[in-house]
């Protein structure tokens, strides 16, 4: 059972209303919960706060969308130089005994709604990781936090489940900024979004479990995502 708190509150009262960052703490497991980072495009009903669950499609095979439910407890795998070099990558454990399924991402059936992710058996795509300490907010990334990208949920049917059932899938998909600079240019019918850990407890594996958290690393989390006001306008 691995579950530490860490930092940080970030207050600047100078600033004019104020501006704070909000307080993180750190854990080496987490659920990743929807921020909705442009409400004027939201889905109805509202994917904001809900999970990232797993729709399954196949053997040790899903897709991820937006659920109520709380969704799996993840993990980031890889040593401290591999984070550096975006080696990392995100792990959950499925089956019984404990199997690894990682985070990955593939090209949907149509360009315009970016890459399709899918949590499957494996160790996952590589350079899926949470921003740094650099950055003050703490969300996932992937491809080195590449600039004009972004998260996106959508509606959307599954293959498996045949074209009458809709689902609220999440993708990923690299973006322009409109005329303005002030939106990134996002699919119709999609709201860009992130994706926010919320600090869960990594429960120790059994013994015949095929996963191994050797090298889990430890992230800063929300204990509670749902609390936090104001992310709509923080800009991260």
């Amino acid at each position: 059972m691995r579950l530490f708190l860490l930092l940080t509150a970030t207050c600047d009262l100078a600033l004019a209303g104020s501006s704070c960052v909000p307080t993180t703490s750190g854990s080496y497991g987490f659920r990743l919960v929807v921020n909705v980072t442009d409400p004027s495009r939201d889905l109805s009903p509202s994917i904001n706060n809900l999970y990232l669950n797993l729709a399954h499609i196949g053997p040790a095979q899903n897709r991820a969308i937006a659920g109520p439910t709380p969704g799996p407890i993840f993990y980031q795998n890889g040593t401290s130089s591999m984070s550096g070099l975006s080696f990392t990558t995100l792990l959950t454990d499925g089956g019984t005994p404990p199997f690894p399924e990682g985070l990955t991402y593939a090209q949907e059936r149509t360009d315009a709604k970016g890459s399709g992710i899918y949590v499957s058996a494996g160790s996952g795509a590589q350079a899926v990781k949470l921003t740094r300490l650099s950055n003050p907010y703490s969300y996932l990334t992937i491809l080195s936090e590449v600039i004009g990208s972004s998260f996106i949920g959508c509606n959307s049917t599954i293959p498996y489940y045949g074209e009458e059932r809709q689902f609220q899938v999440i993708n990923w998909v690299t973006t322009t900024r409109n005329a303005t600079g002030t939106h990134l240019v996002i699919p119709e019918g999609c709201v860009p979004l992130n994706l926010v850990p919320e600090c869960a407890v990594l429960e120790a594996l059994p013994p015949d479990a095929k996963s191994s958290h050797e090298w889990a690393q430890e992230v800063r989390c929300y204990e509670d995502v749902k609390g936090v006001s104001g992310w709509g306008t923080v800009g991260y």
